[in-house]
């Protein structure tokens, strides 16, 4: 994609180029047949001369001395090279001048013979046209080196993005999985079909981790399977005291998001809200419509937990945060509360139906 719009780039810019000259070639002869029935073929011929010339310093510092001398701050070489091509612009025009007064049987001065006042008009013309040729190609050249440079930096940062994006969703199913392999560990002690259903369910989730979650959006359907597997897992592990109530919506409306982006307010729920020997509770209802996407968790404060958490369970927060800014921007919306009274911490997260990917 990026070799096709170069491409048509430089396709685009050749044809700017030759519509400009024609132009440029044109309005001297339209000039000419608007106030003459006749078409001198000297003047015109010497206009387009003085045109040439300024063609020749365009193009000459255009693509070589901006880049080679300008940009590289040799400004001594710049004026040389310049000093050069003027004199073989100069060289050129009077060649031609002297071929065309040929062709028209024109007599020509001899060589000895001083300037003309028209010679020293020439003259003057041909510095103004190539100092026209000059100014119009910094000024291009300007334009289009500050294009280059807007272009690369939105493709650098582009690439950061994926990159970054890519980085997240990895590092979040890592801290997932080393979770969720302590508690199948405590089961295999205890009850040992458990743990078995437990690695069943596992590798479903898994399965959808390494294969089924590989593009930068899923539905939203198959991230509340992922989800509803990771609960079942979790009440493995739970006693009875644990109240846990997940409400998913029948209808997702087609409803798409990054993989694995609900996953780490489900997990901090159940790492922060169970209090052990005591009751807790872990209530999750999320609701979708045709424009947004609300996500409300809410889970009892373990304060021993708070105070003594060693595990670097922020990491997946903090990842979480990072991808919701890369994915969302600012359209999306996470808060969090705590009420103390009732020892309750709730988390909220709304996303809109269309997702700014910028990675793209």
């Amino acid at each position: 994609m990026d070799t096709t719009c170069t491409r048509r780039r430089c396709v685009f810019n050749a044809l700017t180029h030759v519509a400009v000259w024609l132009v440029l070639i044109l309005i001297p002869l339209m000039v000419q047949l608007r106030y003459s029935d006749e078409i001198n073929i000297r003047h015109i011929t010497r206009t387009w001369l003085m045109l040439l010339g300024l063609g020749i310093s365009f193009y000459a510092n255009f693509s070589l001395a901006i880049d080679k001398f300008l940009y590289t701050k040799k400004y001594f070489y710049f004026i040389i090279f310049n000093i050069l091509v003027f004199i073989v612009a100069r060289y050129l025009d009077t060649l031609f001048n002297w071929a065309i007064d040929c062709a028209l049987n024109i007599e020509h001065k001899n060589g000895h013979e001083s300037f003309s006042a028209w010679d020293w008009v020439r003259l003057y013309n041909s510095i103004i046209f190539y100092t026209l040729g000059v100014g119009a190609s910094l000024g291009l050249r300007y334009i289009t080196r500050v294009a280059e440079i807007d272009a690369d930096r939105e493709r650098l940062q582009h690439e950061k993005l994926e990159t970054e994006v890519n980085l997240l969703k990895y590092q979040l199913q890592p801290h997932f999985f080393f979770n969720t392999l302590n508690n199948i560990y405590s089961l295999i002690g205890q009850t040992p079909t458990d743990a078995q259903k437990a690695v069943h369910s596992l590798s479903k989730m898994m399965r959808y981790v390494l294969y089924d979650n590989t593009a930068t959006h899923i539905a939203l359907k198959s991230e509340l399977e992922f989800i509803s597997n990771f609960v079942s897992l979790k009440r493995l592990s739970l006693g009875s005291n644990v109240d846990t109530q997940f409400n998913f919506p029948e209808d997702t409306y087609g409803f798409t998001l990054p993989p694995l982006l609900l996953i780490p307010l489900v997990e901090n729920a159940f790492k922060h809200g169970v209090i052990p020997g005591e009751p807790s509770s872990i209530i999750c209802n999320i609701t979708v419509t045709s424009e947004r996407l609300d996500f409300e968790i809410k889970n009892t404060i373990n304060t021993s937990k708070e105070n003594e958490d060693r595990s670097h369970s922020g990491i997946g927060l903090q990842n979480l945060k990072r991808l919701l800014d890369l994915q969302y921007g600012k359209t999306y919306s996470l808060t969090s509360s705590k009420d103390d009274k009732e020892n309750i911490y709730t988390a909220k997260l709304t996303l809109p139906s269309t997702t700014i990917d910028r990675t793209r």
